[in-house]
């Protein structure tokens, strides 16, 4: 009889030791999940637009917003003033939506519908608030 409580004590706690691992392997994936999911996005497959130029070294992650502080183009390249992507220009306090800062350059990549239509150097711009 001792024999046979001690083998049901050693089921039960194998079945316990087994649910208590695998709850907490679920709350282990459960976690690793929301930390994966609150990195940033990949910044090696950015999406240009048609005539835009990718950036020679990729991209870092830059504040999402900016305030354009001096008139300016937007640039089809982070390079020292290329040609423009169009004739029209940003005024002074318009926000621009920042895809990523190009690595190596003082150039921040701006999106429109999370696509990079163009570079605008960091000068002329500034954090929003």
């Amino acid at each position: 009889m001792a024999r046979l409580k001690m083998g049901l004590f050693t089921m039960i706690a194998n079945g316990l030791f087994r649910t208590r691992s695998a709850v907490l392997g679920f709350m282990g994936a459960a976690l690793l999940s929301v930390t994966l999911s609150a990195a940033p996005a990949n910044l090696d497959n950015v999406r240009l637009g048609d005539d835009v130029v990718p950036a020679p070294f990729g991209y870092e992650a830059a504040p999402a917003r900016y305030t354009v502080t001096e008139t300016t183009p937007v640039y089809v390249s982070p390079y020292i003033y290329p040609g423009t992507v169009n004739p029209a220009k940003l005024k002074v306090g318009e926000a621009v939506d920042v895809l990523a800062k190009v690595k190596g350059y003082d150039w921040i990549l701006v999106a429109k519908n999370g696509i990079g239509v163009g570079y605008i150097p960091l000068s002329r711009l500034a954090p929003a608030r």
